[in-house]
């Protein structure tokens, strides 16, 4: 059932192309699997669409690019109340506001969700290099990206709140 949810969502109302679905999928376990791991906070998948522009209604994202078989960038976008729950998690300590270790902290997570998911497809015969994770601040940013690659938004809810991980890729 998801490969073809998923497969219509790769596929329709993308004038860029389609994406590849299997792509997604581990982006999704890496992010559900990393986030327990490393913050102790547990996290579900609540649906998937299309992005069309990547302006987020969060505060802080972690985008970090990806090359080889295929291109583009992933981008983990969390409101600062959650952001700081995670950095405070993996710090063991509190953390009230969006500060440089929140900053690296939210860097971090983008960089071990995406390593995960590129040891996963690469177990799938891609070759993928990514890049050093670079942290965006600022309530409803906008991050450009190229006009020929497809977005997938993938919204997930903790008790603490919701977050987003944008898939843009494209053989």
């Amino acid at each position: 059932m998801l490969e073809s949810a998923l497969a219509e969502i790769a596929s329709s109302h993308i004038a860029r192309g389609p994406m590849n679905v299997a792509f997604i999928n581990p982006f999704i376990e890496s992010t559900l699997r990393s986030l327990e791991m490393m913050a102790s906070i547990a996290a579900e998948k609540i649906g998937l669409s299309v992005k069309e522009d990547l302006i987020t209604t969060y505060d802080i994202s972690a985008i970090i690019g990806i090359t080889g078989d295929t291109s583009g960038s992933i981008i983990l976008s969390f409101p600062a109340p959650l952001a700081c729950r995670i950095a405070g998690n993996m710090l063991m300590e509190d953390i009230a506001e969006l500060n440089q270790n929140v900053e690296d902290a939210i860097g971090e997570i983008g960089n071990i969700v995406v390593g995960d998911a590129r040891r996963l497809l690469i177990q799938d015969g891609f070759s993928l290099s990514i890049s050093v994770p670079t942290v965006v601040v600022g309530k409803g940013h906008k991050i450009s990206r190229s006009g020929d690659v497809p977005c997938i938004a993938i919204p997930f809810r903790t008790q603490f709140g919701e977050f987003e991980v944008n898939v843009g890729l494209k053989e």
